[in-house]
């Protein structure tokens, strides 16, 4: 019994895992590849300290957000990215996005779009062998 519960935790995992791959997998081979400048960078703070909502605390530097232009079909666009990097971009580089063709508002930076259908296929093939690892062994 242990051995088909840890093998189906193995199975959601992977299952997980796949449909984010396949996310990923879409924005690399549909996605509309743009040049985006950042045109701000906003540190978003939290409370620090076990007791943070009860007790006033410090706060300090979770992660950042930018707000990026680019154009895509001729029509410009200015969104805030999703990403929450730890340390800022420098306002006024530029990065290449992938967007959504679909929707232009939504997007994803390409170097991390590559390193992350990496990662990802990496960790959907353990998961899988460790599943077929309680199947499969007896």
């Amino acid at each position: 019994m242990r051995d088909i519960i840890l093998a189906c935790v193995g199975g959601i995992i992977a299952l997980a895992g796949g449909v984010y791959l396949a996310r990923l997998l879409y924005y690399k081979k549909f996605g509309v590849i743009a040049k985006a400048e950042v045109t701000d960078a906003a540190a978003v703070t939290k409370r620090a300290g076990v007791f943070s909502y009860i007790i006033v605390t410090a706060k300090r530097v979770s992660h950042y957000t930018h707000t990026l232009r680019y154009e895509v079909n001729g029509k410009v666009y200015e969104e805030k990215d999703s990403a929450a990097y730890t340390q800022p971009l420098k306002i006024g580089s530029t990065y290449l996005i992938l967007c959504d063709p679909k929707d232009p508002k939504k997007f994803k930076f390409e170097a991390d779009v590559s390193r992350h259908i990496t990662i990802t296929a990496a960790l959907v093939v353990m998961a899988v062998i460790f599943a077929l690892r309680f199947l499969l062994v007896k």
